[in-house]
C-alpha cells in the first residue's frame, strides 16, 4: 500500500468515526501518572522550524476542542520501529539494553541519511496525526531490523508491522463536542507543509506511548 492511500484511509475512517460520535478515546491521559506503559523504540526527532510550524495549527485546533490532548513540542516524534511495543509488564535490564544498542547501532551506520517531507494533518479514529513522507533509507532500515533482530536472539515485538512516517500530534481524550467546527479546520490543513529535514541520527529509547516520559539509551548515527 501507498503512503498516500493508507493516510487518505486513515483519514476518511477517523472523519467519519468523529461525526458518528464513535472517537476512540484515550482514558491513560486522564491519569498520566498512573500510566505505567513503557516500551522499547527507535525514534527520530523532529527539527525547530517543523514543530513551530505543527504547533502553529493545534493551537487554532486546541481553541475548539481544549479538553483533548495535544502534544507539548517536546515530545513530537516519529516512531522508526517499536522494538518492543508498550506495555504493562515492560521489563528490560541494563545487560539487554546494551545488547540491543551493540546490534542496531552496527546496522543503522550502514543506512545513509533519511529525507523527510512533512505534510497534513489528518485524523485517525482516535488521534489527530501529520503525515510523513520519506526517503527509501527507512524502508531498508525497518526491513533489516526486522530480518536481523531476531538472528541475534533479541525479541522484536512491534505492535504491528508499519510503513507510515507519521507523527501523532494529539489524541482524544473526551468526546469531541464541535465535530464540524473541528473538522472544517483541520480540513483546512489537509496539504499544509510543515517542512522538510534529514535525519542523520535516531534515538534509542524506553518511553512511554506518548514520548513524554522517555529515558535515552543511546543516539545512533546513521551513515552518510
Amino acid at each position: 500500500m501507498q503512503l498516500a492511500t493508507l493516510y487518505n484511509n486513515i483519514n476518511q475512517q477517523g472523519m467519519s468515526a468523529i461525526r458518528n460520535h464513535q472517537e476512540q478515546l484515550d482514558r491513560n491521559l486522564l491519569n498520566p501518572d498512573k500510566d505505567m506503559w513503557r516500551g522499547l523504540t527507535l525514534t527520530a526527532s523532529l527539527p525547530a522550524h517543523v514543530s513551530r510550524n505543527i504547533m502553529f495549527c493545534l493551537q487554532k485546533l486546541a481553541a475548539i476542542e481544549p479538553n483533548q490532548y495535544f502534544y507539548p513540542p517536546a515530545d513530537l516524534h516519529i516512531t522508526i520501529i517499536d522494538l518492543i511495543a508498550a506495555s504493562s509488564d515492560f521489563s528490560l535490564s541494563t545487560f539487554e539494553e546494551e545488547k540491543y544498542k551493540n546490534v542496531i547501532g552496527p546496522i543503522i551506520s550502514q543506512v545513509g541519511s533519511i529525507h523527510w517531507r512533512l505534510a497534513g494533518m489528518i485524523t485517525s479514529s482516535g488521534a489527530l496525526l501529520v503525515k510523513g513522507y520519506y526517503s527509501a533509507e527507512l524502508s531498508t532500515l525497518r526491513n533489516t531490523l526486522r530480518k536481523e533482530l531476531p538472528l541475534h536472539d533479541l525479541l522484536l515485538k512491534e505492535r504491528y508491522p508499519t510503513i507510515s512516517g507519521h507523527v501523532t500530534v494529539a489524541r482524544y481524550t473526551s468526546p469531541i463536542q464541535q465535530a464540524d467546527r473541528f473538522l472544517k479546520t483541520l480540513e483546512g490543513f489537509k496539504s499544509i507543509n510543515f517542512g522538510q529535514f534529514t535525519t542523520s541520527s535516531l534515538d534509542l529509547v524506553v518511553h512511554d506511548w506518548y514520548n513524554h516520559n522517555s529515558r535515552l539509551i543511546s543516539k545512533l548515527s546513521l551513515g552518510s
